[in-house]
């Protein structure tokens, strides 16, 4: 199986290869760890990271639940969470959901 996963690592490697090492790792290294670090940064403070013509990036706070401790046999209250969320474009959206087929997705047994 194919790791599909990226790390500044990888993507620094990757831009090595397009600039054809014009510029020296160390610097190019460097501007992407300022990008991650300014994403994360205002991905904390609650801003949504906009993509032109591919999505959005939100990190989102969800509400406490209730829940049943088998343990102690009774229902807690959990704290809340921060999720990750990503939308996509309504342009790529609805050219996926053209090409969707619904017979080959959800076959009559």
């Amino acid at each position: 199986m194919i790791d599909l996963s990226i790390n500044k690592r990888i993507l620094w490697k990757y831009v090595n290869l397009k600039i054809k090492r014009a510029i020296h790792h160390y610097h190019v290294f460097g501007v992407i760890t300022i990008l991650f670090d300014e994403l994360l940064k205002d991905l904390k403070n609650g801003k949504e990271i906009k993509i032109f013509n591919f999505g959005t990036l939100v990190l989102k706070d969800t509400k406490p639940r209730r829940y049943h401790n088998v343990v102690r046999k009774q229902i807690m209250l959990s704290k809340g969470h921060r999720i990750f969320k990503f939308s996509l474009a309504r342009q790529i959206r609805k050219k996926i959901c053209e090409h969707l087929d619904l017979d080959k997705t959800f076959k009559d047994d």
